[in-house]
């Protein structure tokens, strides 16, 4: 974690409230973009669980733990994020939450996706054989985390996140291969 960002973090434990501005403006299209994708493109539910995530970080980052090796203020908000939304489509009766799996590998994924293949169209490929990966595939390709970030937002096992993301990119680079030749 930076240092600047642990500082931030600190300081709005001690209530320093204003330094909880600069962690909201760098997380929040992250966070919105993440949560809008996670709800099937529903603005109102993505702004509704975006709202409850900020809100429910700052009440409850003195809890957050700068101390602790290996703690990811990111996988933090995250995991609030994913959970603000569960309990927006509980309420409203709509629960379509896939679960989770993770990433693997020393590839390059990220440019090669971002280079050759349209977001919609990989989110809908996603959508037609995976939904329950989808988020999966969000949290390492568009958001860039770690295994260990994204195992402490879905409640895996870091190892299980790379093994199904193992398997999850083989079947969507076999599905777009034909981009990869032009």
């Amino acid at each position: 974690m930076p240092k600047d960002e642990i500082n931030l973090i600190q300081k709005v434990q001690q209530w320093d409230l204003d330094s909880f501005t600069p962690l909201y403006e760098s997380y929040f299209q992250r966070i919105y973009s993440f949560l809008l994708v996670k709800a099937n493109w529903n603005v109102q539910f993505a702004e509704d669980a975006t709202s409850a995530t900020f809100m429910k970080a700052f009440e409850n980052i003195r809890k957050f733990s700068t101390e602790k090796e290996g703690s990811s203020f990111a996988a933090w908000l995250y995991n609030i994020a994913y959970h603000s939304l569960i309990d927006i489509l509980k309420r409203k009766e709509m629960i379509s939450i896939e679960e989770e799996n993770t990433v693997s590998s020393d590839l390059n994924y990220v440019e090669y996706f971002q280079n050759h293949v349209q977001a919609e169209q990989i989110l809908a490929y996603l959508e037609q054989l995976w939904s329950d990966k989808k988020d999966l595939f969000i949290l390492r390709i568009w958001n860039n985390l770690s295994y260990d970030e994204i195992a402490e937002i879905i409640w895996k096992r870091s190892s299980t996140c790379r093994k199904d993301f193992s398997k999850l990119i083989k079947k969507v680079s076999e599905h777009f291969k034909y981009r990869i030749d032009d």
